[in-house]
């Protein structure tokens, strides 16, 4: 089972449900918990086993730490990110999130990721809850795709996303734009109906072509120009 969870403030939310328990896939921004425990009571959908972060981007994970407060669910998250979610976490490059960590702490603790907590470590073709981690760095050095056998799908997080069609991030937000550039390749050989992203709508039909369709061009359009 997969659903997306309304009200969520920030990247999508969802949860993905299997024999393994149910997992809520990036929460959001900080105060976002609150609609993920009316969604999850509404629905009936039981206990909470884990909060999965695609990377640590506050976005998508900044209700992380309130979230497994609130439900006793264990935190998990690719090792290369873990830093990023503790007090005396890296400093981030000069993109759109690294000034962050240049903020007044006043400020800086609307927008800056601090779990605090210990996190289940990650790593590329480990299985949790279901869901196998793809690991695709450059958007940040954690950042990962999650695909589901059983559902035929995969979580992209910000590996690409969807908001004007399939496209990677811009390159002020990514920590190293060129890995970023290289991560969606790590998807082409995978198997799936639907993907779901961190931004934009979800393909529900065919998504694996789709990417696929994606990967070919941006690889013919710099032989052609070059």
């Amino acid at each position: 089972m997969i659903r997306r969870i309304p009200g969520v403030r920030g990247a999508q939310a969802y949860l993905h449900q299997s024999r393994e328990g149910l997992a809520v896939i990036d929460p959001g921004y900080t105060g976002s918990f609150r609609a993920v425990l009316r969604y999850v009571e509404a629905q009936a959908l039981g206990r909470i086993d884990w909060v999965i972060l695609t990377h640590h981007h506050i976005d998508h994970a900044g209700t992380a730490l309130a979230l497994c407060q609130a439900t006793g669910a264990r935190l998990a998250v690719h090792a290369a990110d873990a830093a990023y979610l503790q007090p005396r976490r890296p400093r981030e490059r000069m993109t759109l999130w690294g000034l962050a960590d240049r903020l007044p702490s006043g400020l800086a603790r609307f927008v800056v990721t601090c779990a605090g907590r210990a996190a289940r470590l990650l790593e590329d073709g480990e299985t949790i809850a279901g869901l196998t981690v793809v690991h695709g760095p450059g958007h940040t050095p954690g950042s990962i795709g999650l695909h589901s056998e059983s559902e035929s799908a995969l979580f992209l997080g910000d590996i690409l996303n969807n908001e004007r069609g399939i496209r990677t991030p811009p390159w002020n937000v990514n920590h190293s734009h060129r890995l970023a550039m290289r991560a969606p390749h790590r998807l082409a050989a995978l198997t799936y109906e639907r993907a779901y992203f961190g931004h934009g709508p979800a393909i529900m039909t065919g998504a694996d072509q789709c990417v696929r369709a994606f990967l070919t061009r941006r690889t013919i359009a710099p032989a052609l120009t070059g």
